[in-house]
């Protein structure tokens, strides 16, 4: 599930990594605001414009129909109810666990599992549903994950928390919005100890990690 500014290539990296993982896998990316790909830079900042007030509702109101259309595209998509990961980078984690909530409560997709990748925090009810939602950022500073709060919009009451909160090491190199749109490149680099990383491959391993079920 991506986010804004997002070009159709984004997410190639990521959809090898998980066809290696999980072989059986039916791998779909959605664009649920639109992509950026084929636009030119005069149209770039309207789109963003729009992009960033769509993001703004879905952050601070319930389900929007664009919340709506996604778990209904990914219903057309369900190969084995029983085995479904939604996996969500920044604004498109809003939304994967959006989507996801409506599959588990309305369509009693008991199975699904949802991870947000970078995402801005957005208010979560107190849930069962919350202990299939994982939310992962990385140790470096990333504006984006720094929005927004799990409480409710002005209230000081606490609600709801993922069920798993998990901060992972990406390349350091990488600053500020680059840091933001690497997590699922390759982007590669070394640790203190001289160890190769690859931001799209340690992650796309911890998913796993945390999911092996879905291999089967």
């Amino acid at each position: 599930m991506a986010g804004i500014l997002t070009y159709r290539n984004n997410f190639e990296a990521a959809a090898y990594e998980v066809a290696q993982r999980y072989p059986d896998a039916k791998i779909v990316v959605i664009f649920p605001y639109g992509m950026a790909s084929g636009t030119s830079r005069s149209v770039l900042h309207r789109l963003l414009t729009r992009q960033l007030a769509q993001v703004g509702y879905d952050l601070i109101h319930g389900p929007s129909q664009r919340v709506r259309l996604v778990s209904e595209i990914i219903r057309e998509h369900i190969v084995s109810p029983d085995q479904l990961l939604l996996i969500g980078h920044s604004a498109g984690g809003v939304v994967a666990y959006r989507s996801g909530l409506i599959l588990a409560e309305k369509y009693e997709q008991e199975q699904v599992r949802v991870v947000a990748v970078g995402s801005p925090k957005f208010h979560l009810k107190d849930i069962p549903f919350n202990k299939r939602f994982t939310y992962i950022s990385g140790r470096n500073p990333d504006r984006i994950t720094r929005i927004g709060s799990w409480r409710r919009p002005g209230s000081r009451v606490y609600c709801g928390k993922p069920g798993l909160d998990i901060q992972l090491d990406f390349n350091p190199g990488n600053l500020g919005w680059q840091y933001h749109a690497s997590y699922f490149l390759k982007s590669s680099w070394m640790d203190q100890n001289h160890v190769p990383h690859s931001n799209v491959e340690d992650l796309i391993s911890k998913i796993h990690e945390l999911h092996p079920e879905f291999e089967e």
